[in-house]
């Protein structure tokens, strides 16, 4: 495969290749062995997965005016508000 693509290739690379693209094969096969289609539901009801609107009181800090949100977000980076991280890439 390495010669088909003009790859050179270390001494062990081959070896750790081999292992990478039959463990992707293994997967597309898992993939192809799942049933499609056959258990398709169609929803006839369409609905808002977001969050209701709501109105804010006057003292919240999230209200709109740009110094209140820079209040809610009291760390800054540059140009940038810090928020806590919520995702992980590694997860």
């Amino acid at each position: 495969m390495a010669a088909l693509a003009r790859l050179e290739l270390r001494a062990g690379e081959a070896e750790s290749l081999c292992r990478d693209i039959s463990s992707i094969l293994d997967y597309v096969g898992q993939i192809e062995g799942a049933a499609v289609g056959a258990e398709i539901k169609e929803s006839s009801a369409h609905h808002n997965v977001l969050r209701e609107d709501t109105v804010r009181a006057a003292g919240d800090p999230l209200m709109g005016t740009e110094e209140s949100v820079r209040a809610a977000f009291p760390r800054q980076e540059r140009d940038y508000l810090v928020v806590q991280k919520i995702l992980d890439k590694n997860a």
